[in-house]
C-alpha cells in the first residue's frame, strides 16, 4: 500500500485504489466515520437497512418488529457459521438517520447510519456509517470492514457489484495500515 498525494490509497486491482479512505475520526477523536456518496435516492438506501428482505442482499436478515425497540439481526455476509445478535433501536428517523448498539460477546457497538442531501445533486445520497466510541487499537480492523460492507451496500443499492469474502484480504485488509494510523 502507498499514499498518494490527496490522502488516496492505491491499491492494485482494488476498487478502493483510486478513493480516498472513507473513514476519519469524528467526535474529538471517539467515533469512526465512513463518508460515501451514493447514486441513488435516500429512500432507496433506506429501504435497504430497514427491509429484512433487502438488508439480506448485504449484510444480514432481522426478525422482530423495529417498533419494540429491538430485532434479532443474524449476520450472513461474513464466511462461517451465521450469529445473531440483538440490536437495540436508540433512534429512528426514516430516510434520514437510525442508532443502534448490539453485543457481540464481550464488545459492545453503538453504530449510526446517517443519510442526507449529497453535494452531487438530487438523485444522490451522502451515507456517514458512524461507529461511536470505536477503540483505538481496533480501528484497523474495523475500518475495512465498513468499508467492505458499505461497497456490499452501494452495489446492493445500485444493482453494481457486491464484494465477496474472496477479496477480503486483497481489496480491503490492505486498508488496515492506513486506518491504524488515524489512531496517531
Amino acid at each position: 500500500m502507498r499514499e498518494r498525494p490527496g490522502g488516496l490509497v492505491t491499491i492494485p486491482d482494488s476498487p478502493a485504489a483510486s478513493r480516498p479512505l472513507a473513514g476519519a475520526l469524528t467526535g474529538e477523536g471517539r467515533d469512526l466515520a465512513l463518508t460515501r456518496t451514493v447514486p441513488a435516492p435516500a429512500r432507496r438506501i433506506w429501504e435497504h437497512v430497514s427491509r429484512s428482505d433487502l438488508l439480506a442482499t448485504w449484510y444480514g436478515t432481522y426478525t422482530g418488529d423495529p417498533a419494540t425497540g429491538s430485532v434479532e439481526v443474524t449476520m450472513t455476509a461474513e464466511p462461517g457459521e451465521a450469529s445473531t445478535s440483538e440490536y437495540t433501536i436508540h433512534a429512528c428517523e426514516p430516510e434520514r438517520r437510525v442508532t443502534v448498539s448490539s453485543s457481540m460477546g464481550e464488545d459492545s457497538w453503538r453504530l449510526s447510519l446517517e443519510l442526507g442531501a449529497a453535494a452531487d445533486g438530487p438523485g444522490s445520497t451522502q451515507v456517514v456509517l458512524r461507529h461511536h466510541d470505536v477503540p483505538r487499537e481496533m480501528l484497523q480492523h474495523v475500518g475495512p470492514g465498513w468499508e467492505w460492507y458499505l461497497d456490499r451496500l452501494i452495489g446492493a443499492v445500485t444493482g453494481g457489484d457486491i464484494p465477496g469474502k474472496d477479496v477480503w484480504d486483497s481489496h480491503y485488509m490492505v486498508l488496515s495500515e492506513a486506518y491504524g494510523a488515524l489512531a496517531g
